[in-house]
């Protein structure tokens, strides 16, 4: 079964140009395009695209050739794309928004030899087309003279070409002749779709083929209206601009559908005629709320792949579809004109009716094929028995015949899917992620997110252990270190699991210590001391290695014994092993470094008559405070201060499961470097006292603990410090001056090569590879101590004392192991040395660096920390994200031990689908909207950090997406907007939104009242009176005054106007917050309620929303609800658009400050003001009394409100029981309420006045507002 409709004639206007030329003829003066910089009519866009053809053709272009277009959303693209069409050639939309390997690919695909772009694009364009790529920016084109005949397009010329991604794994060009555009739309005109009086608002990125009806629309005649860039994934963005600009046809899919229903303001977007929804599986559910929700509107639902011209086929949505309870996907309707369709069985047979089989499509609409893709446009573009000398495209679809004649669609033959309304091919996302270095294979799915309903797409992988090597590699127990999203490791550090816990410590006797302040140079020390992950400090010269593999030793003092240290001495000595804390930090700052950040290794002090203290203590760090845990064992016949070193094992366990004892020998060794830079300006050294298991009875510590080995503090002896660790040096490359690439060994002073190898990237564990991209050498450290039990912390100390050599940072990145488990790195280091006939390591330390900048140095922040904080499947899905574009990057990336496979060998995706770590990510709790104001504001930053919608106020932050920095960011900005000053750890106590909100609720100061007393307070009645455009009351005390004694007046601001406010988006969101103002100082009614002008909406939806919770609204008093009149010619045609391009706007926006509309300094208002800024800057000039700050932000408050209004149909919903008294001023325009009835429950008392709009609320006209007012006899 097939079924078509007569094609259109496509003789008389048959190209692109010649619609455009049509409207420009007809109704040249009318507006074409709206944008945020301006308009453009059509005869200004014929006018511009003509010149710019004309520039086109001089260069080169001619007609069937692509131009490429590399344009943000403006009215410069609605123009490149007529300019390129004009000129009679094809455009290729490039969207800015793409990666930059993407853009190339489609650039040489297309083999563009011109593109169109914008000035500000022009230098990272040149980085993307090849060489000889003429570029032009569409200001040089339009300004030129048009000298070059354009030629006339014939209709089986290319109009456009798009790219959609195929089943070969790379996105292929469809391209797109004039009679198939044409005829799209010719059926958009004749079905009603398009016209004149149709405002279609133009947010789908252009890259995408549903773009090009929008951007198209002006050749049917309708208005184009430009969203800002970003709408299509900001509802928010969409209802603004429906609401600033009239639109009345909006095209979405159905995920951005669902937003707009949910924002709750869609049913206030009265200019709205017509929805169509595409790209995605219309339900049936989601149907009914669009038409619950705007019951006037008319609901199209459109089908169609880019190869066959936008909008293949159509539903107009009617109630009898909806009653059909079976439904739960919409029907995708029935064929445009000059389209046919055919669903056929595999033997390309037709099917019967109810009959599932594939959707093919035919007629004019069908794409010319695939640029440069003969083989693949054969495979697509094929003949049936059926449809003799039919041209036919394969959709891959499955649909099957209705009984009425319409097509169900019914899903994909193959694995390519829709998501978000995008194409998205399964095998392409796949191998683009198995081609990272660390990927062995790579499979992409897509799982069902049962709170949300919708689609996620998730690569599952397999990590190549020879290009990935992970902590802990082989365990099954370490999920943590190939994914970061448990959090684990930052939730260890954060709970300081390396301190004694407090009920160890109760009843013991606490010696607080001198110094608990840090001084300014162990603060810089301890900041300075990182490890480096970058490095911003230019280019490393031989000199400076050399220098750094010798480092000077400390200046001694004179020696002494540790006895003499003062209490003050002790105190100082340890605050050097103690934290310190930066708002811009979660974690504290050590002066040395510590493996995975846990802090694990404890320092215990046995001390004979130091300070006054005998015995043996624990160093609390955080407390800085000594814990007596025991007796000295031999008072006065051993050393006078010895320090043990004891390492907690349940600390580390959580993070590593290999290699635990050398991590915390290593942080032994870390702490002794401090020691060994600070003890000798106090006259001392530490020296190995020896290794003695039975100290740890001493220590009082649990049996699983490592004890490490015991130093003594003695008196400084002068002497060179023993070299027992032996240095290796090699060279990334050519980066460092002086010295080629290649291993070196560090030998008296001096570097001798060794050779060419070096330990290479793929040797450093996975996450540091980055950091091994950017660093100019690497070091590796080999033991040669005597001391078995000091190898580890031999090393540890020399890393410190490497790390504190000034200008050069450096990062631990691979060591060996006692039991069996060395990383990538030593293994390398060990074959590198074998084959140099070097001594063996019995144990090594690797580390990269480079060069880093004193800024580096100075930071307190976690800039360094920054790519810690994402493990391989983050980091693989962030380099995925760099080649494809954003609908198409997988939302989660999993690593699994083994892919499942078919008998026949292929990856099994249904198997994949349910592995335990693919499904491990679905969040299964139900969502929850947020309801207050804080968990509003909340719900808002956390998104826009985390970069999902949708927020749950059950989402929990980490399990989200989040990390650390964003949790730090996240605590930082909650500080700023509610005044608190919360720690930065915050976040991981209270991780769900409801609780953070609470938590912000307690704590946060109360926000500045917008309530602003008039008059003197104390009155027997009140009311409460909203000013008008701009929200500023301070007119209104006149009015006030006037009643002083008699009843208190209040005047309700504008939020917006405080600091750190943002205007509320509709009238009814304005009232609510209102309401909640007003019920903090009078509970309950009955209330009194007065509106100036614009307040006069508000005052009126507030008596409202108060009779509709129950309460009684005494009197309603709506003061000059109308407009004052404003005449110009350019206002009429711009209506209530809030633009510095429409004179009546800054007319009335003048007047809010200085409540005229007419006069000299209105005329230089308009002659001065082009935007916001030189808007602000004359109203200063002009008012100094008023700040620029408050100026701007009245003024985004008039922006923000200017075109609310009510419309016919809302104030048929809205019926108030108040009694309702207007007073007209003098020339006002018609305000909301007249011509409408039944807005209220009895007749409205009109007063005329004699003054006009503004002089209502000035000393003449006041007094007769106040006479009228008291003749209502309202305070009897």
């Amino acid at each position: 079964m097939s079924t078509s409709t007569p094609p259109p004639a496509t003789r008389q206007h048959a190209s692109l140009p010649a619609l455009l030329r049509h409207q420009a003829r007809e109704r040249g003066d009318d507006t074409a395009v709206t944008a945020a910089e301006g308009r453009l009519t059509f005869a200004e866009l014929h006018s511009a695209a003509t010149r710019m053809g004309s520039h086109l053709v001089g260069a080169g272009v001619s007609p069937d050739t692509c131009v490429g277009l590399f344009v943000e959303p403006s009215a410069d693209l609605v123009t490149g794309v007529w300019g390129i069409l004009t000129a009679g050639a094809a455009y290729l939309p490039l969207s800015p928004d793409y990666p930059d390997s993407r853009l190339r690919h489609m650039a040489a695909d297309a083999g563009v030899g011109v593109v169109v772009t914008q000035s500000h694009l022009r230098a990272r364009l040149h980085g993307l087309v090849p060489a000889g790529t003429l570029v032009v920016t569409v200001d040089e084109a339009t300004d030129a003279d048009g000298a070059h005949p354009l030629p006339e397009p014939r209709e089986d010329h290319l109009a456009y070409v798009i790219h959609t991604s195929g089943s070969t794994g790379s996105p292929k060009g469809v391209m797109i002749e004039h009679r198939s555009v044409v005829a799209q739309l010719r059926w958009l005109t004749r079905r009603g779709y398009l016209g004149p009086a149709v405002s279609v608002l133009q947010k789908t990125p252009i890259s995408f083929d549903a773009a090009q009806w929008e951007i198209l629309a002006c050749a049917a005649g309708a208005r184009v209206v430009m969203s800002p860039p970003g709408s299509f994934r900001d509802p928010q963005a969409v209802i603004d601009a429906i609401h600033t600009y009239g639109v009345t046809c909006l095209q979405g899919v159905p995920t951005l559908l669902r937003a707009l229903v949910d924002t709750g303001e869609l049913d206030t977007c009265s200019t709205l005629t017509r929805i169509f929804s595409g790209g995605e599986a219309l339900t049936r559910a989601l149907a009914q709320e669009l038409l619950r929700t705007l019951p006037g509107v008319s609901l199209v639902n459109l089908y169609g792949p880019t190869e066959t011209t936008i909008n293949a086929t159509s539903l107009e949505v009617s109630p009898d579809t909806l009653d059909d309870e079976d439904l739960h996907i919409l029907p995708i309707g029935r064929p445009a004109d000059g389209v046919t369709c055919h669903i056929l069985d595999e033997n390309l047979r037709p099917v019967g009716t109810g009959r599932s089989g594939e959707l093919f499509i035919g007629g004019v609409q069908v794409a010319r094929g695939y640029a440069g893709r003969p083989e693949a446009t054969r495979e697509r573009f094929l003949t049936a028995p059926s449809a003799p000398g039919e041209r036919l495209y394969r959709t891959g679809d499955l649909a099957r015949w209705r009984p009425d004649g319409t097509i169900q669609y019914e899903g994909r033959t193959d694995n390519q899917v829709k998501l978000r309304g995008y194409r998205v091919e399964l095998e392409e996302v796949a191998s683009r992620v198995e081609e990272h270095m660390w990927v062995r294979k790579a499979a992409a799915v897509v799982t069902d997110n049962p709170r949300t309903g919708s689609q996620v797409l998730v690569a599952a992988v397999e990590l190549n252990e020879h290009t990935a090597a992970v902590m802990d590699q082989g365990r099954s127990d370490a999920g943590h270190h190939q994914s970061k999203s448990s959090k684990l490791q930052v939730k260890a550090q954060l709970a300081n699991p390396g301190l004694r816990e407090p009920e160890e410590l109760a009843g013991r006797t606490v010696v607080p210590l001198a110094g608990a302040e840090a001084t300014p140079e162990q603060r810089r020390a301890a900041f300075a001391r990182k490890s480096y992950r970058f490095y911003e400090g230019g280019r490393a010269t031989a000199e400076q290695l050399t220098a750094l593999l010798t480092p000077p030793p400390p200046p001694a003092a004179a020696a002494r014994r540790p006895g003499g240290l003062t209490p003050q001495e002790l105190g100082s000595l340890l605050r050097w092993l103690g934290p310190h804390r930066s708002p811009d930090r979660l974690l504290p700052k050590y002066a040395y470094a510590s493996p995975g950040a846990l802090y694990a290794t404890q320092l215990y002090l046995e001390i004979d008559g130091v300070a006054g203290l005998s015995g043996v203590y624990y160093h609390h760090p955080f407390d800085h405070t000594l814990v007596r845990v025991g007796d000295h064992p031999a008072p006065g016949r051993t050393a006078e201060l010895k320090i043990h070193f004891l390492g907690k094992r349940r600390a580390v366990e959580p993070v590593y499961k290999n290699n635990i004892v050398e991590v915390l020998e290593f942080e032994a060794g870390h702490m002794l470097g401090v020691l060994e830079e600070v003890l000798p300006g106090m006259g001392l050294m530490v020296a190995p006292h020896g290794f003695d298991p039975d100290a740890a009875a001493r220590l009082d510590v649990a049996a699983d603990d490592h004890y490490l080995g015991t130093f003594a503090v003695v008196p400084h002896d002068g002497r060179p410090r023993p070299e027992e660790v032996e240095l290796f040096l090699q060279v990334h490359g050519d980066r460092v001056e002086g010295l080629p690439g290649g291993l070196y060994r560090h030998q008296d002073g001096t570097l001798v090569r060794l050779g060419d190898e070096v330990v290479e990237q793929r040797h450093v564990i996975a996450i540091n590879q980055g950091v091994y991209e950017r660093a100019s050498f690497g070091i590796g450290a080999v033991a040669r101590t005597s001391d078995d039990w000091r190898r580890y912390m031999v090393l540890g100390t020399l890393l410190h004392r490497l790390q504190r050599v000034g200008g050069m940072g450096l990062m631990s990145a691979g060591y060996s192991s006692r039991t069996g488990h060395p990383l990538p790195a030593a293994q390398r280091l060990d074959d590198l040395l074998s084959r140099a006939s070097v001594r063996a390591a019995p144990a090594s330390y690797f580390f990269v660096g480079g060069p880093v900048s004193a800024e580096q140095a100075a930071h307190e922040g976690m800039n360094e920390d920054a790519v810690h904080t994402k493990g391989p499947a983050e980091m693989i899905r962030d380099d995925a994200a760099q080649f494809l574009p954003d609908y198409m990057v997988p939302a989660r990336v999993v690593v699994v031990d083994q892919l499942p496979v078919t008998p026949n060998g292929k990856t099994d995706l249904k198997a994949t689908a349910l592995l335990p770590e693919v499904a491990a990510g679905r969040n299964t709790t139900p969502h929850v909207a947020p309801a207050t104001p804080t968990e509003r504001w909340l719900a808002g930053e956390w998104g826009r950090l985390l970069g999902y919608e949708d927020v749950s106020t059950r989402d929990e932050f980490f399990a989200s997406g989040g990390n650390s920095l964003h949790s730090v960011a996240l605590v930082n900005r909650i500080n700023r907007r509610f005044g608190t000053q919360f720690p930065l750890q915050t976040v991981f106590e209270a991780p769900t939104l409801a609780e953070l909100a609470a938590r912000v609720a307690e704590r946060a100061p109360a926000p500045a009242s917008r309530l602003i007393r008039l008059n003197s307070d104390g009155a027997p009645a009140r009311a409460f009176v909203w000013p008008g455009l701009g929200g500023y009351p301070m007119n209104l005390r006149p009015l006030a005054l006037g009643f002083d004694g008699e009843r208190s007046v209040t005047a309700v601001q504008a939020q917006g106007i405080n600091t750190g406010e943002t205007p509320h988006p509709t009238v009814r969101r304005m009232a609510e917050a209102d309401i909640a103002e007003i019920r903090r100082v009078q509970p309950s009614g009955p209330y009194t309620l007065w509106g100036y002008s614009f307040g006069a909406r508000v005052a009126f939806e507030a008596a409202w929303q108060l009779e509709q919770a129950g309460e009684k609204v005494e009197d309603l008093l709506l003061i000059c609800p109308g407009n004052p009149r404003v005449r110009t010619e350019d206002g009429r045609r711009r209506g209530r658009e809030a633009s510095f391009a429409n004179p009546v706007y800054v007319t009335i926006l003048h007047s809010v400050f200085t409540g005229t509309t007419h006069g000299p300094a209105v005329a230089a208002c308009l002659g001065e003001t082009t935007d916001e800024d030189s808007f602000v800057a004359f109203v200063h000039r002009t008012m100094p009394a008023l700040s620029p700050e408050t100026i701007r932000r009245i003024t985004q408050v008039v922006a923000a409100t200017y075109a609310f209004e009510y419309t016919f149909s809302e104030l048929r919903e809205r019926r108030v029981e108040a009694p309702v008294t207007v007073f007209k001023a003098h020339g006002d325009d018609y305000s909301f309420l007249e011509d409408s009835s039944g807005y209220s429950a009895r007749p409205p008392r009109v007063v005329p006045l004699t003054g006009d709009h503004y002089e209502v609320l000035r000393e003449r006209g006041v007094a007769e507002l106040i006479s009228g007012i008291r003749a209502l006899d309202l305070f009897a």
